[in-house]
């Protein structure tokens, strides 16, 4: 059984703004893990919240996106 969280429920869990999320979904840091065909809403799931604790983590340590990006992108 998988447990879906919607960008709302997620940015409130992670003090985040929606705005942020969906930029980082634009961008390709952070994609939903289902996005509904009908009404384009997103949805998140736990390995979503690893990834996005990851982005938190290194944004308070000062790392620009990019830089961040190139993280996720290495081995």
């Amino acid at each position: 059984m998988t447990t879906d969280f919607s960008i709302g429920q997620l940015a409130q869990l992670f003090d985040i703004p929606v705005a942020t999320l969906r930029y980082y979904d634009e961008i390709g840091l952070l994609t939903p893990a289902r996005v509904n065909p009908h009404s384009h809403y997103r949805y998140y799931g736990t390995p979503q919240f690893e990834r996005l604790s990851t982005i938190k983590y290194l944004r308070a340590l000062g790392l620009p996106l990019a830089t961040i990006a190139d993280f996720f992108c290495g081995p």
